[in-house]
């Protein structure tokens, strides 16, 4: 747990199958990265990540990508594209310009985790796993969603480009109240 390892850090993005086939492994680095502080995350929250995983390897555009270092999988993202007429933007507590929150099941790509192991956070991997997933998933834009808590991650994410829109009450699914939302719109070139 939080081990530190020696040989460079490869990033690589899977598709729905192969994300399948490391269902577990994915869900151990999740508890380590998500059970250690800021986010602190307990046994409901784990097996909401599992749940939810699993439903969005069958969703429209699942991308993971996964950080490894000496066969040690230390950092993962994940997500996929929001669906057509999709409940994702519903709770939102402040206006927004209209046609924004409408979605055509191709536009949006969802970030829905990142995580990095502790002992391997600060070395930028969560920034190459963003990019790497993000690359070429054929989106206008990319949205996530975070605690309000998390005021690290908040700024991290705006360091990358990131623009919070607001906030919206979770869905009663969820482990939280209510999350902020950022959005990612000036997508470069070669990162659709």
């Amino acid at each position: 747990m939080g081990r530190t390892a020696s040989g460079r850090v490869i990033v690589e993005v899977l598709g729905p199958e192969e994300g399948e086939t490391i269902t577990e492994e994915v869900g151990a680095a999740y508890r380590e990265a998500f059970g250690a502080p800021p986010n602190s995350e307990g046994p409901a929250e784990f097996e909401h990540q599992r749940a939810s995983y699993a439903d969005l390897l069958r969703r429209r555009g699942f991308r993971l990508s996964v950080a490894r270092q000496d066969g040690l999988l230390v950092g993962f993202a994940y997500g996929a594209f929001l669906r057509e007429g999709g409940r994702w933007w519903n709770g939102v507590r402040d206006p927004l310009p209209a046609g924004f929150t409408d979605e055509s099941g191709s536009r949006t790509w969802h970030l829905v985790d990142l995580g990095v192991l502790p002992g391997h956070r600060g070395r930028g991997i969560a920034g190459r796993l963003t990019e790497a997933v993000l690359a070429g998933c054929g989106a206008q834009r990319a949205v996530l969603a975070v605690e309000p808590r998390l005021k690290g991650n908040q700024r991290l994410y705006r360091s990358w480009g990131w623009r919070q829109v607001g906030s919206v009450d979770a869905p009663a699914s969820s482990v939280n109240d209510v999350y902020d939302i950022y959005v990612l719109e000036d997508l470069p070139a070669g990162r659709p």
